[in-house]
């Protein structure tokens, strides 16, 4: 597996679970279906903090995540290409940091959360090794 499917194939998947997220903060899935965490997932997705500048967090991660899945399509031709894949994963590290730290405070945790967050370290090495 090259770096550069690394950071599409992490991307992709860490996308897909936050659109699910993000479609359960926007209500247009009625009930997020938490794999081993039961209600977490639902705990986490209404906590305050999970809407930074009134916008769910979730629809944010996959916005982030489907711009690094374009990059990965593309190819990085030019230096500044390559830069913002680097500081977008380096950001999703960070956030997903921030993110467990807020769940362990609220005492919940979603699965999908902890998912990109078990990801985001092997993306960051990917975005710098392509």
């Amino acid at each position: 597996m090259t770096a550069r499917s690394a950071v599409f194939s992490v991307s992709a998947i860490s996308a897909l679970a936050m659109l699910y997220v993000g479609a359960y903060q926007i209500r247009a899935v009625e009930h997020l279906k938490c794999p081993l965490l039961k209600h977490g997932c639902e705990a986490v997705a209404d906590a305050p903090f999970a809407r930074p500048f009134g916008i769910p967090d979730g629809l944010i991660a996959a916005v982030m995540y489907g711009a690094l899945v374009l990059v990965a399509i593309v190819g990085p031709e030019k230096n500044w290409i390559r830069y913002s894949a680097r500081g977008i994963a380096l950001l999703a590290v960070a956030a997903n940091v921030l993110g467990v730290l807020d769940m362990a405070r609220l005492g919940a945790y979603c699965f999908f959360c902890l998912l990109t967050t078990v990801l985001s370290p092997l993306l960051a090495w990917a975005a710098f090794a392509w």
